[in-house]
């Protein structure tokens, strides 16, 4: 994306062109008792590397979230054969994607002097023709400006230890989904977003991303879709209101009647905080779905069994 000309109103230097290039890889997984979520992204002034683990029996979670000054993450031009990783005090988070090789990978060591905050993990992720099903997307922002998004959705297995115990994600409901997202967004950017995978009673996986941010004419350029296997199906663009605030239920809802969900968030993941130019408010919840989502065929896929999460973000930098 470096290599647009004006990518604002006037020529400017490849490096500054990448200070303004907001950059992230993330994957949300799980099954029926587990949900994680990871995530590094690079603002260019500050880059976050997070992670967590939430035991939906038990309701217990594990994580770790840093943030950094200035740009430590490198996102290469290709998604196959990519790398990107953190390594800080007592904390080592990977991600890696191999589709060329036919799969993708997380894995994350937190070495914490308590012994109840230590963890680790490995995941792996099947990606093919007959596994995965995928969206990418090049949507416009605004005179030569852009956003780039490949998103993945494929099954896993993999291992999570805490506290002892080693806990196998493996099975018909292990799934989740990777989010390759680069962008020149805005100063002040804006999105909501919620995004949710399970099984279905007729032991389908599904899996679908949502998302309103500031695309040009999202009737005709938006991110939405539903995936049902290794098949994707468009949705139309949607908005998210939250009546009682972002952790009370969030409503979902398009205007063709092929969404209507209702967000109910379980665990907060907030980020706040300004420093100098940097001014972020995320609110980025775990939480059930209840409510309908339908197909380019009409088909009406309830959400009840589904898990996920969703993002308000505020972010100027």
């Amino acid at each position: 994306m470096l290599d647009v000309e004006r990518p604002y109103l006037y020529p400017l230097p490849r490096f500054v062109k990448n200070l303004r290039l907001k950059e992230w890889r993330d994957f949300q997984f799980g099954d029926e008792r587990w949900f994680f979520f990871t995530a590094l992204y690079d603002a260019k002034i500050a880059s976050l590397a997070m992670f967590h683990a939430w035991d939906r029996e038990t309701k217990r979670r594990w994580s770790v979230q840093r943030i950094i000054p200035g740009s430590v993450f490198s996102f290469g031009e290709t998604l196959s054969g990519s790398r990107i990783a953190y390594r800080g005090s007592r904390t080592f988070i990977e991600l890696l994607c191999e589709f060329d090789k036919g799969f993708a990978q997380v894995a994350v060591l937190r070495n914490s002097r308590d012994p109840r905050k230590r963890f680790s993990g490995k995941f792996r992720f099947a990606y093919g023709e007959k596994t995965s099903a995928s969206e990418s997307v090049c949507l416009p922002l605004g005179m030569n400006r852009a956003m780039y998004s490949t998103k993945t959705f494929m099954p896993l297995e993999g291992e999570f230890s805490a506290e002892g115990q080693t806990h196998q994600i493996r099975g018909s409901a292990a799934m989740g989904i990777l989010d390759d997202h680069k962008g020149f967004y805005p100063w002040r950017m804006r999105y909501d977003w919620v995004s949710g995978f399970g099984l279905d009673p007729k032991g389908r996986r599904i899996a679908f991303n949502l998302t309103d941010n500031q695309v040009r004419d999202q009737v005709k350029f938006n991110e939405n879709c539903l995936w049902i296997n290794n098949r994707t199906w468009p949705l139309p663009p949607i908005r998210v209101t939250r009546p009682h605030g972002h952790g009370s239920e969030w409503i979902i809802q398009d205007t063709e009647g092929m969404v209507d969900l209702i967000f109910v968030p379980e665990v907060r993941n907030d980020i706040e905080f300004r420093l100098g130019l940097i001014d972020t408010d995320f609110h980025g919840p775990f939480g059930s779905f209840r409510g309908v989502i339908k197909n380019g065929e009409g088909e009406r896929v309830q959400a009840e069994d589904l898990y996920g999460a969703g993002i308000q973000k505020y972010l100027r930098a």
